[in-house]
């Protein structure tokens, strides 16, 4: 068996100039695979630590409204992919509260016993359902931000437009929820009714730096949006959780 042409390309078999191929940009130098580039390669175009995932969450921290309007107008190679984000992060939390063993439920007040009407029981069945399958009850969150915003901002942008704001919004969301689990865990509790107060007022931050309107009416649209979201997400995510189970 003859030995490929250096000159040419490995992957396309076109000719080479240079480090890379013209035609399809793999570089001319290729080596033997090793444990080392299988690693580089994961991080890299998985996690992509030195680029799009470090930048995507400090705009969604420090200018949303930016990457919002920059990726929906087609700038779409400077920031991790929303729906990639969001299972991402989603993965992260798993596979973390799989690790550490977190339960949500730990020095909550338990409703267990005899005693308990059934009613109950089943509500506290489908709170818990909701925790343990927040993979799945996320999703929920993802399009109530997103009918949320073409309900208040209807003219701007299509809805599946909006469910990119959703998508993004929901991965920082979890994001959030991973430091709040490993601080509960390794320093201190936090009750975790802060986690739905940070993503009340993180709508209303991201919605205000996105639509960048700044009279009285916006503001109120802005609370009134975020307030909605939660709702929608709270009953359609716990309405799901409640059939499950009962």
């Amino acid at each position: 068996m003859s030995k490929p042409n250096p000159s040419n390309c490995l992957n396309c078999g076109s000719k080479t100039e240079g480090n890379y191929c013209n035609n399809c940009s793999q570089s001319a130098s290729i080596q033997r695979i090793t444990f080392r580039d299988t690693l580089d390669d994961f991080f890299s175009s998985t996690f992509a630590l030195q680029g799009p995932l470090l930048s995507t969450i400090k705009f969604l921290m420090v200018d949303p409204g930016k990457l919002l309007r920059s990726f929906i107008e087609g700038k779409r190679k400077s920031y991790y992919k929303p729906v990639s984000f969001f299972v991402l992060l989603t993965a992260i939390y798993l596979i973390l509260r799989s690790v550490i063993g977190y339960d949500p439920f730990e020095g909550q007040p338990q409703m267990e016993g005899e005693n308990v009407h059934e009613l109950a029981r089943v509500f506290i069945n489908a709170g818990k359902y909701m925790v343990a399958h927040i993979n799945h009850i996320m999703f929920f969150l993802v399009f109530s931000i997103g009918i949320s915003n073409k309900l208040f901002f209807s003219k701007k942008y299509n809805l599946a437009e909006y469910l990119t704001v959703g998508f993004y919004v929901s991965g920082i969301y979890i994001l959030i929820g991973i430091i709040y689990m490993l601080f509960s865990v390794y320093v201190i509790f936090i009750p975790p009714q802060l986690n739905m107060v940070f993503l009340f007022l993180y709508i209303v931050y991201i919605s205000f730096s996105f639509h960048r309107q700044k009279s009285f009416l916006a503001i109120i649209k802005y609370l009134l949006l975020s307030l909605f979201s939660i709702l929608l997400y709270v009953i359609l995510g716990f309405g799901f959780s409640l059939l499950r189970v009962w």
